[in-house]
């Protein structure tokens, strides 16, 4: 029996469009750094006491997001700074409620450091897998799941 044979898909498997020169490398260094920029600022704007909602909600997508890229195998950081960063942000969302959207200097090492991880993922990692776990993402925001980890 020859060993480069297809593998034949069940009935239950779609098939998978063949990935794209575009698909298979990393994003660009340029939308690399606007995608920094922008969770770097959103930081900056909690540091001020000028956060928000969407802010907020941008700086989980890129805990959750970081997450997801370590689980396909792209760097690592360990699981207790994922829980530190998911403890600040949680604190800053429930000090909204007072209408403060503020994080402490000290506290943003966590954060910082799951950024710059999320920087070497994003100029490493294929632009497909970066979909696959923004599509991860989605689902777990749809679950009862309260984390990822």
């Amino acid at each position: 029996m020859p060993q480069n044979r297809k593998k034949s898909l069940s009935g239950n498997q779609p098939r998978r469009k063949p990935l794209g020169k575009a698909e298979l490398l990393p994003y660009t260094a340029a939308h690399v750094r606007e995608q920094l920029l922008c969770w770097h600022l959103s930081l900056a704007a909690f540091k001020a006491g000028k956060g928000n909602g969407d802010l907020l909600a941008k700086l989980v997508k890129a805990l959750y997001l970081t997450w997801y890229l370590q689980d396909a195998g792209f760097g690592a950081v360990k699981r207790e700074v994922y829980l530190e960063a998911e403890g600040i942000l949680d604190a800053a969302a429930h000090s909204a409620s007072r209408d403060v959207w503020i994080i402490e200097n000290a506290d943003c090492r966590p954060i910082i450091e799951i950024l710059d991880l999320h920087e070497q993922q994003l100029l490493c990692a294929p632009v497909f897998a970066v979909h696959e776990a923004e599509s991860r993402v989605v689902r777990f925001a749809r679950s009862e799941r309260r984390a990822p980890w």
